[in-house]
């Protein structure tokens, strides 16, 4: 084995171990970013059980760790694997979109493809312009340096209203473009830009995204190449190269953006069943699912079991505690109520109580009811 493979597992592990001393659960808001990636997949992906949530979720604060060492460790891009077309790629010359999601390592597509000769523009939101630009570039030219590069990279702000032209010039002049369109803001909350952004299947779900990606295809006649990051069991970082998603057998852009959208995130729902821990995404996809379909349940996963007595709906709802003040989150529809110390310690153990409605009172005891909080 390469004696800088054997550095580079060593290295992880010593990442792992230092990861496994922490005490998780005391860290300040662990529960609360628990239990909304528990919900977000709930949502997504009820066929994994809830009892397997807080084990993915560990996971997945383990594999950051990691993909934040690979962005350290210079050398990391030179052992990744690739699957699919990659090859064709880089030979054809041409331009590409390469898009991707937060999956995996998946800062590595970047440094790889400049690694492999090609003329990258890098496009980013505002913030990661703003706090991560000097060091990327600082990997970039790392990078250059130890492999004699010549070719182009930049970094382009998503958000500044000059973007979509530079783009498309860059685009037409032979320079790739690398995006990941799962994680713009600006398709959150009031922000929203309907005209700009389509809707899309997620598993049991409809998410919003940008539809830029696939205009700027259509526009430069540029083909969009779905790429996605996953760590294999013996930590071997590979990016899985798709086949092109190609605008020229679609004349009508807005019927494009919406095939080549959802394709993309076909493609990616192949990935993320078999690496649900490795997805980012999970700790902020509520911000981008729509609110109209969370009002349909999602189907669950149906265990039998006998019930005697009235009990906290902990399917739907969890209990947490937001600056040191009770909470009750609705796992459903992303809804949070303030309650009061003594409200949760009933709800807590109302499994317990004989005749729980003289206890709380028929009137709250009912409006519980009705809201599924206790059933």
């Amino acid at each position: 084995m390469n004696r800088f493979v054997q550095h580079y597992r060593k290295e992880l592990g010593l990442c792992r171990q230092r990861f496994e001393t922490l005490d998780l659960a005391k860290e300040k808001g662990y529960l609360f970013k628990f239990t909304t990636f528990s919900a977000n997949m709930s949502n997504i992906l009820p066929e994994i059980p809830a009892d397997k949530h807080e084990g993915l979720f560990r996971e997945l604060l383990l594999q950051q760790v990691y993909t934040t060492f690979d962005q350290q460790f210079i050398t990391a891009n030179e052992f990744v694997k690739t699957e699919g077309p990659f090859r064709k790629l880089v030979n054809s010359k041409g331009a590409n979109i390469y898009c991707t999601f937060h999956l995996g390592s998946y800062r590595l597509l970047t440094t790889f493809l400049f690694r492999s000769g090609i003329d990258c523009a890098l496009m980013v939101g505002t913030r990661v312009f703003n706090e991560q630009s000097e060091a990327i570039l600082e990997n970039i030219d790392q990078i250059r340096q130890k492999h004699g590069l010549t070719n182009k990279f930049m970094i382009v702000d998503a958000e500044n209203t000059s973007s979509t032209l530079q783009v498309l010039r860059e685009l037409r002049a032979g320079t790739s473009l690398i995006i990941y369109i799962d994680g713009m803001t600006t398709t959150t909350g009031i922000n929203r830009q309907e005209d700009k952004e389509i809707r899309v299947r997620l598993g049991n779900r409809k998410v919003w995204t940008r539809k830029g990606v696939a205009f700027l295809s259509h526009m430069a006649k540029v083909p969009i190449v779905p790429v996605f990051s996953y760590r294999e069991k013996d930590l071997n970082n590979v990016l899985a190269f798709q086949q092109p998603i190609v605008p020229d057998d679609h004349p009508q852009r807005d019927a494009y953006c919406q095939y080549g959208i959802q394709r993309l995130y076909d493609d990616f729902w192949r990935y993320l069943t078999r690496y649900p821990s490795q997805w980012e995404g999970w700790t902020y996809i509520h911000s981008f699912l729509d609110a109209q379909d969370l009002e349909t349940p999602a189907p669950t996963r149906k265990v039998a079991r006998p019930r005697k007595r009235i009990a906290f709906n902990q399917d739907r709802y969890a209990l947490c505690d937001l600056e040191d003040a009770p909470v009750l989150f609705d796992r459903r529809l992303y809804l949070t109520y303030e309650i009061s110390p003594d409200l949760r310690d009933f709800l807590l153990q109302v499994n317990t109580i004989e005749s729980p409605a003289d206890v709380l009172g028929e009137e709250l005891f009912q409006d519980l009811l009705s809201k599924q909080i206790i059933a």
